[in-house]
């Protein structure tokens, strides 16, 4: 289910995100938080490089139970989603490239997460498209 980058290096060190999946769906949250959410992720921690952009835009569309998301590295790459009822989620991965970790929430229109890599660390910030 992961997907390696053209270099040694695994979707987490290219994207400062990793998904996988972890827990259990909330009930009643299956589509309340559907919707396309666009932003930027801003390195929080580590040197800037080709594996960890200083900044760089990011689009996630949640449907369901389905997170796609895409970077100026990776496009439509989707995963299963399960937001506990506050909006709160998070998930570790620990496979190939190192362990990498993120936590979020959404609340109303936003999403913030914060993505940590083997090599660095990404804040992102995203708003929920009218």
């Amino acid at each position: 289910m992961w997907v390696k980058t053209s270099g040694p290096h695994c979707i987490a060190s290219a994207l400062g995100l990793c998904l996988a999946v972890a827990g259990s769906p909330a009930l009643g949250t299956e589509h309340g938080f559907d919707g396309i959410y666009s932003g930027k992720k801003v390195l929080t921690k580590g040197s800037a490089g080709p594996n960890c952009p200083e900044e760089d835009n990011v689009s996630i569309t949640i449907y369901g139970q389905t997170l796609t998301f895409s970077d100026s590295t990776l496009r439509d790459f989707t995963e299963p989603f399960y937001p506990k009822s506050d909006g709160s989620f998070g998930q570790i991965y620990t496979g190939e490239g190192g362990p990498a970790r993120y936590h979020g929430r959404i609340i109303g229109d936003s999403i913030d997460v914060d993505a940590t890599g083997p090599l660095c660390e990404h804040h992102w910030h995203l708003k929920k498209a009218n």
